[in-house]
């Protein structure tokens, strides 16, 4: 995988949460950003910051990665833009790595996201990005993917066909999404 590119596709919702219009933004490199910020280690790409702030116009508590292809992983795309959010927010943001997760262990999970994050003797007010394998191949995303309060897609550009993309933005639901991450082909 190469550096991360990001991008945002906007989708317009109707007064009855349906799809109504589609666009692709412009992406954004992160050798773009200025040199000054590259020397600082630790600080996260300016486009990951954009796309991090970006996101923050909608209020969610959980987030769910959707990979657009059957054989991406969306860690590689999330753990950039995690990075971000912790420095943000601290300890009020939890990766949650769901990609192994079977369908008969879903519950849970959903039930745990659909509260905030807040657990029994947990502090409540949190938020979580939750990292899925692609609804494609592991139907068990699904349900993860409609309980979260808002979606990422994940495309890597050069790999991810459009016709798999459209149909994991139909499987989930294009009101579901906030936007698309890209990574560039190595």
């Amino acid at each position: 995988m190469g550096a991360p590119r990001t991008g945002t596709l906007t989708v317009g919702v109707d007064d009855e949460g349906n799809a109504t219009r589609m666009s692709r933004a412009t992406k954004i490199k992160p050798e773009d950003a200025p040199a000054e910020q590259a020397a600082w280690a630790g600080i996260p790409s300016l486009s990951m910051q954009q796309l991090w702030f970006s996101l923050q116009r909608r209020e969610w508590t959980s987030l769910v990665a959707v990979p657009a292809d059957r054989e991406l992983s969306a860690m590689e795309f999330v753990r950039p833009l995690y990075e971000v959010g912790r420095l943000a927010l601290g300890e009020k943001l939890r990766l949650v790595d769901a990609r192994d997760l079977v369908i008969t262990r879903t519950a849970p999970l959903i039930l745990e996201m659909t509260a905030g994050g807040s657990t029994p003797g947990s502090q409540s007010g949190g938020r979580a990005i939750v990292v899925i394998e692609s609804v494609l191949s592991h139907p068990s995303g699904v349900p993860i993917a409609l309980a979260a309060d808002t979606a990422l897609l994940c495309v890597e550009m050069g790999t991810t066909s459009l016709a798999a993309a459209r149909e994991t933005v139909r499987i989930v639901g294009a009101q579901r999404f906030l936007g698309c991450i890209t990574l560039a082909r190595p």
